[in-house]
């Protein structure tokens, strides 16, 4: 970041009539010195100031901070050369001890630049007492030209040594050309020092005392002030993330004279270099030295000074060979020789790009969904929708993600996922030197550290849970520009006990809000866990947290994990035949599992395992048992008989205490087993308390198996190691040596507490059924639940399935096979109910229908039930394909019909692509093939929805589609706009900049401007300055005239959002009349969402106004009603006999009382068709149905059949009947003589 007149700034204070110099960190904040601007502060404000508000960057933020304050005036370099004023400015941050303050630009910039085209300012420290060369450009009193100052860029070298005491640097200049009155060097204080592109300090003073013969200056070093929490509070507020950053200072080379380059400008290794290679150097030096000597042997300062290049050659290429972390950081990495060992359950390194991939979960902010009572609160904070299926290395890449949560089901690989991160990130940086970017890390500039989440419980912070080595990760600073810690927190759903998890999730809330303020380098936050419950997501959400999930095998990597499993990995697939073998025998496994009904079990990648080895297991003929009880059964099983072999290896006395420790729980637990099978049993009887207790109470294992086997109060030296060697012979537990043994995961911990478990449970349905309708619980219940007598099963799934509050819950054990063909047919048809069927005002039996029914694919009476549905041509369109999809893993007919679906024409476009999408998950190429020609379709409205779905399968190909859509003048302008927000999943700089162009750009349509501009400022980051962007262009059209008055309206809606007083001062205009018509009462209904108060006294003026539209007076007086129910209530009342009014909207207003109160609108209804006769009469009857259909209904065929009603009337009231009842309606008219054939009109 070389200096620039555009952020060299010029410093003034009216008040003391002070002159100073400055840097513009941001286009609205300049860095300065205190004593220059020292007026200018909040009086009585003790130093540093106040934080910065928590609402964005904004023209009324600004207002309110320079209320009360004492201004001051700044001016870029630039702009004076330009001819442009001075702009207002305060005082937000100071610190009189160091000298320095920060102002804030509170006056409209002339050219206001986006932060994100500002190059970061990198601040940085001497690593030496070497004398630095440094640059500064101010404005002091000796360069006064025409009564104005001028600018004045003088070098200068650092000492580092000196001034240690004061805390001032001396720097050491020319002198100035001529003696002025006073310090000529007035006015450079404030002057950014830069040692190349590096901010060291700001000069403070003239060390000469006024003498203008000694050219020495003060400076406070960077590292005085550059690091505190206030001061980078205030920069991220209002310039975003990265905008002041700690860089490493780069010394030129020895006879080198290039400066030392950015990280930003760096060039990967293999590209250009920034500075002269070494044979070029060496040549250039040499020639430099005999150039004027004549031919003949070289002079000895020649000579010397080829050996000086020589020597600085060498030194040139160790230093490219060095490393680019510290000692201290690398230390901190995990040991390369350890291994994570799984007990032999790890899946192929082979797979972990297929298997670390995640997509963001469906979930509507808490507001609009489970607060029944706070729906008309405005939404706030991040909100988690739906997006693109991406890798995690994306995901970690992407700047708008600060932290992350992975969420899947048990055995899915969350744990996998994060050792694959902290494994994959340090081989890279163990192996870099200063010659490789950060930026071409795997993850970018994220040092990694790993900590399971129990780990926590007892202690006050991160720091101190983790190993000392990795202490020094929290503690450093930045070792490269931008660096960051990424703190892994493995299986946050292990730390059981609430008082426990409350103080795990304070640290680690903590740790989010401190992130970006604390000491060190900012921290991010990777946590995994099973499932988010509501109120810890809102806490989580609250710092910043987002949800990803990680989801299971498809078909294709499920087939790809069997080779690799079956070969030992990609080696030797290499080889054609060893690669034909075994894509057989993975097909062979494939057919089996579907045939069985187990291919959704088996995508799990921990079951995956379990069932590979025992399908293929040497010992006997490929079979497989088809539960997931069965699997673990097997596993343990196969573990504790290997119990006598994992033993062997220990020395005589330990195998003699374990062997004795075995004969305490034979006798405890295996008192009646048969003796073949007494050590297994009695291992699993220790192994089960042992579990219980860890999982119930957070018991460390080896304290819980120790208190088991000699009570708490034995004090033997060496049961310790007993206890180990006994946990250690199982196999079901590992780094027992260490300070947190495990399970080898905790499905197999839930396997063997299954007995305690089930006892705990009993035998009430309510609490079967909560555990299974619980994702953190649901493994553990299925385990519980079979331990059960198969009578008492039967009896408590015919419970649970009576219920149909819990029929979904009873599906869970249909679907891993635990009911019999009774309760089979009950749930199934429980499920399949039609709404129609169930009472009225009952809740909905199936609350996630795709999961549920896809969980249940596998069973012949599902299957048959999908293919009807998606087979029969009268079905909803959107129940065929989703009846399809998830008919498709586990039918081949499921998947004949995507097929079809996807070419039928007669279903609309948006349903085609979503069944080309779910193709693709069985037939990639197909799917992608279609979606392809879906996506070139430049002329539909839903193009480039198909490329974004093409993008999940095919990145290259859906992303390709996605540029070019975005950049075609002749496509829709709601597909560009769409384009450019799915582009942004795979591209954030392209996509964010194609959102910024079409939301500023008047010749696109307001509705995708709106859409554009909104998207843009959808970041879960409050400090991302893309939010600022899309408030000031929010607020441009919401003012634009041109623009239609309901896309002014829905802008100021969604600026509230980004900047509330904003967007509620337009909204109230609008609601106040500044739009007319419907607008008006739109704004009115927007604006009680953000501001209750305005918002209901608007609706209630327009509601009362007697020159609107009746229309608009029954919407806000029916919202108002949602608000303050008597005030609307009472309005309704009085509209429904509103005099002026015809029948139509009087009769509306009933309709609308008795949504609200019942009674009183059907009463206002009954008594209007008794008062009426004719039309009117049919109209009330109908309206009366809207509200009860059983006494509309019937009052409308007592007008059918009344002798006293005329024939027109007769033929009304029978036509609506037909909106309730068409059959019936069809009727009546074949008996009134109405020809009903098309066309037929006229009286038979």
């Amino acid at each position: 970041m070389p200096l620039t007149a555009q952020r060299v700034a010029e410093v003034f204070d009216p008040r003391a009539r002070v002159v100073g110099s400055g840097w513009f960190i941001t286009p609205q904040l300049v860095l300065t010195v205190w004593h220059a601007v020292e007026g200018s502060a909040r009086e009585g404000e003790p130093a540093p100031g106040v934080p910065p508000p928590r609402r964005p960057l904004s023209q009324a933020t600004l207002a309110e901070l320079a209320r009360d304050r004492a201004g001051c005036r700044v001016r870029a370099l630039a702009d004076a050369r330009a001819g442009r004023p001075f702009l207002d400015a305060v005082t937000v941050w100071w610190r009189p001890d160091c000298d320095v303050a920060l102002l804030l630009v509170t006056g409209d910039l002339p050219h206001p630049a986006p932060p994100a085209g500002w190059a970061p300012t990198y601040w940085s420290e001497p690593d030496s007492a070497d004398p630095v060369d440094v640059m500064a450009v101010g404005f002091p009193a000796h360069d006064v030209v025409a009564a104005r100052r001028e600018s004045r860029q003088f070098t200068g070298v650092v000492h580092p040594l000196s001034g240690v005491r004061s805390g001032q640097w001396v720097v050491t200049t020319g002198a100035l050309a001529r003696p002025t009155p006073g310090s000529g060097w007035a006015g450079m204080s404030g002057a950014a020092l830069f040692a190349g592109d590096r901010l060291v300090g700001l000069v403070t003073a003239d060390a000469s005392g006024g003498s203008a013969s000694v050219a020495e200056l003060r400076a406070v070093p960077a590292r005085a002030f550059a690091d505190d929490p206030e001061l980078k509070a205030w920069i991220r507020w209002a310039g975003g993330a990265g905008t002041w950053e700690y860089g490493r200072l780069e010394r030129p080379e020895p006879g080198g004279t290039s400066p030392p380059q950015t990280p930003q400008s760096r060039q990967p290794r293999g590209g250009a270099a920034s500075w002269t290679s070494p044979p070029a150097l060496l040549v250039a030096t040499a020639a430099a030295a005999g150039a004027a000597l004549p031919l003949g042997p070289a002079p000895a300062a020649a000579v010397a000074g080829v050996g000086t290049v020589a020597s600085s050659v060498r030194a040139w290429r160790l230093r490219r060979r060095r490393p680019l972390l510290p000692p201290l950081l690398l230390a901190a990495a995990p040991p390369a020789d350890v291994t994570h060992d799984r007990g032999g359950l790890t899946y192929r390194v082979a797979e972990p790009g297929d298997l670390a991939r995640v997509y963001t979960r469906q979930y509507l902010d808490a507001t609009a969904d489970r607060d029944r009572d706070r729906d008309t609160e405005a939404p706030s904070g991040p909100v988690r929708v739906t997006g693109q299926t991406v890798t995690v290395e994306r995901l970690l890449t992407d700047p708008a993600v600060r932290h992350v949560v992975v969420t899947g089901q048990p055995g899915v690989g969350k744990s996998s996922l994060l050792e694959y991160v902290e494994a994959t990130a340090w081989r890279w940086w163990c192996a870099a030197t200063r010659t490789e970017a950060p930026e071409t890390a795997p993850f970018g500039p994220l040092l990694p550290l790993r900590i399971a989440a129990r780990e926590l419980v007892g202690s006050d912070s991160v720091a101190a849970a983790v190993r000392p080595g990795a202490r020094a990760l929290l503690e450093a600073g930045p070792p490269v520009p931008g660096a960051q810690v990424l703190l892994l927190v493995d299986a946050l759903d292990e730390v059981t006990r609430p008082e426990d998890w409350r103080q795990v999730m304070e640290i680690l809330l903590t740790t989010a809000r401190e992130g970006a303020n604390g000491p060190g380098m900012e921290c991010r936050l990777l946590l995994s866990t099973r499932g988010l419950h509501d109120s810890t997501w809102r806490s989580l959400a609250s710092v910043g947290g987002v949800e990803f999930r990680l989801q299971p095998f498809s078909d294709e990597q499920l087939h790809r994990f069997v080779m690799a499993h079956q070969t030992g990995g990609a080696e030797r697939l290499a080889d054609p035949r060893v690669h034909e073998r075994a894509s057989a025998r993975a097909a062979e496994f494939l057919a089996y599992v579907r045939g069985n009904g187990m291919l959704d079990l088996v995508r799990l990648p921990l079951l995956a395992q379990l069932a590979v080895g025992q399908y293929f297991d040497p010992g006997g003929e490929p079979h497989l048992r088809g539960r997931r009880v069965d699997l673990y059964a097997h596993a343990v099983a196969e573990f504790l008989g290997r119990f006598p072999q994992r033993q062997g290896p220990y020395e005589p006395l330990l195998r003699d205490r374990v062997e004795e420790s075995l004969g305490r729980l034979r006798e405890r637990y295996a008192r009646d087993a048969p003796g073949h099978a007494a050590v297994t049993t009695a291992l699993r009887g220790f192994l089960g308390e042992v579990a219980d207790t860890h999982l119930l109470h957070g018991t460390p294992i080896t304290r819980a198996a120790a208190e088991l086997l000699t009570g708490p109060e034995d004090d033997d030296p060496y049961t310790g190691r007993t206890v180990a060697a006994l946990l250690d012979a199982t196999g079901l537990v590992i780094d027992v040596r260490t300070a947190y043994p495990r399970f080898l995961h905790r499905t197999f911990a839930e396997y063997l507490a299954a007995d305690r478990l089930r006892d705990r449970y009993g035998t009430d349905p309510a609490a079967w059924g909560d555990a299974l309708a619980d994702p953190g619980t649901r493994v553990a219940a299925l385990f519980a639940f079979d331990r059960h007598p198969a009578a008492l099963q039967g009896e408590l799934t015919r419970r649970l399935s009576a219920d149909p509050r819990r029929v979904e819950q009873a599906a869970w054990l249909l679907a891993e096979g635990m009911c019999d063909d009774e309760s089979r047919d009950r749930i199934l048809e429980m499920l399949w109910q039609h709404p129609d069927e169930r009472d009225s005002g009952a809740d909905p039996v199936v609350h996630d229908w795709q999961q549920t029914h896809t969980a249940l694919a596998h069973l012949p009476g599902q299957r048959r039930r999908l293919h009807a549905m998606a087979a029969d041509p009268d079905a909803v369109p959107v129940d065929r394909v989703s009846a399809a999809a998830a008919l498709a893993g586990n039918d081949p007919r499921g998947t004949e019909l995507l097929r079809g679906f996807v070419h039928d024409a007669s279903f609309p476009l948006r349903l085609r692509i979503g069944a080309a999408w779910h193709l693709a998950r069985v037939d990639r190429q197909a799917g992608a093939e279609t979606l392809a020609r879906f996506a070139d379709d430049t002329t539909s409205r839903y193009c480039a929805q198909a490329a974004a779905r093409l993008a999940d399968h095919d990145t290259h190909a859906g992303t390709t589609r996605l540029r070019a859509l975005v950049a075609n003048p002749y496509c829709p302008h709601l597909a560009r706009a769409e384009a450019a927000v799915a582009l942004r999943d795979h591209d954030r700089a392209a996509g964010t900049d194609w959102l910024r162009r079409i939301a500023a750009d008047g010749g696109f349509f307001a509705d995708c401007r709106v859409f554009a501009a909104d998207s843009l400022g959808a970041v879960p980051d409050v400090d991302f300055p893309e939010r600022t962007e899309a408030a000031l262009l929010l607020e441009r059209i919401a003012r634009d005239e041109r623009v239609d008055a309901g896309y002014r309206v829905e802008a100021a809606h969604r600026l509230a959002r980004y900047e509330t007083p904003t967007g509620v001062a337009l909204l109230r205009d609008f609601a106040g009349g500044v739009v007319r018509g419907r607008y008006s009462g739109d704004a009115a209904m927007l604006l009680a969402q953000h501001d209750r108060a305005e918002g209901v006294r608007a609706l209630g003026v327009i509601a009362r106004a007697p020159g609107q539209d009746p229309r608009h007076r029954l919407r806000a007086a029916s919202e108002l009603a949602h608000y303050e129910p008597s005030e609307g209530e009472a309005l309704l009342t009085a509209l429904a006999g509103e005099p002026d009014w015809d029948d139509g909207p009087r009769l509306r207003a009933a309709v609308l009382l008795a949504r609200c109160d019942r009674q009183a609108g059907v009463s206002l209804l009954r008594a209007r068709i008794a008062a009426s006769a004719g039309d009117a009469r049919v109209a009330a009857a109908r309206a009366l149905a809207e509200v009860d259909r059983e006494e509309g209904l019937r009052a409308l065929r007592e007008l059918v059949d009344s002798p006293d009603a005329g024939r027109s009337e007769k033929v009304h009231a029978a036509n609506a009947v037909g909106d309730f009842d068409p059959e019936l309606k069809q009727a009546m008219l074949r008996r009134l003589g109405v020809d009903i054939r098309p066309g037929g009109w006229f009286s038979v």
